[in-house]
C-alpha cells in the first residue's frame, strides 16, 4: 500500500498559530480574572510557540500559493500576506516584551501589562481574519 500524498501542506501548519494566539489571549484574560500565575505563564508559552510556528506557516502558505495557485495575486491572497506580516509584527513585540519584562503582568496591570494584553488581543483578531480568508479559499 502506498502512502498518501499530501496535496497541500499549509493546512497542517495553519492550526498552530490559529490555536495558540487565541489560547494565549484567553489564558491571559483568565489570569487577569483569577490572579492564577499559571495562566499568565501559559499565555506566554502559547504566544512564544505561536510566534515560532508563524514563519513556517507563512512559508508553507507561500509554497501552496505558488504551486497550487500559480502565485496569482487576488485580494484574498493580498489580505493573507499582509495579515501574516502584521501577525509577526504584533507577536514578536508581545513575546519580547514579556520575555524581557516578566513582571509586567503583576496585578493590577500597569502600562506594559496593558500593552501586552492589547498585543495578544490583536494577534487573536489577526488570526481570526486570516482564518476567515483562508476559509474563503477552501470553501469558495
Amino acid at each position: 500500500m502506498e502512502a498518501p500524498k499530501i496535496q497541500q501542506i499549509h493546512p497542517i501548519f495553519v492550526a498552530f498559530p490559529a490555536a495558540l494566539f487565541p489560547s494565549a489571549f484567553g489564558a491571559f484574560c483568565l489570569y487577569c480574572a483569577t490572579g492564577t500565575r499559571e495562566f499568565e505563564a501559559g499565555a506566554f508559552v502559547c504566544a512564544l510557540f505561536g510566534l515560532v510556528a508563524a514563519p513556517m506557516t507563512m512559508a508553507t502558505g507561500f509554497l501552496d500559493w505558488w504551486t497550487h495557485y500559480k502565485a496569482y495575486m487576488t485580494s484574498v491572497f493580498r489580505i493573507k500576506i499582509v495579515g501574516a506580516i502584521i501577525l509577526l509584527a504584533l507577536a514578536a513585540p508581545a513575546v519580547l516584551l514579556r520575555a524581557y519584562n516578566p513582571g509586567l503582568a503583576v496585578l493590577p496591570l500597569g502600562g506594559l501589562g496593558w500593552v501586552y494584553l492589547v498585543l495578544l488581543a490583536a494577534c487573536t483578531a489577526t488570526v481570526v481574519v486570516l482564518g476567515y480568508y483562508g476559509g474563503k479559499l477552501v470553501f469558495h
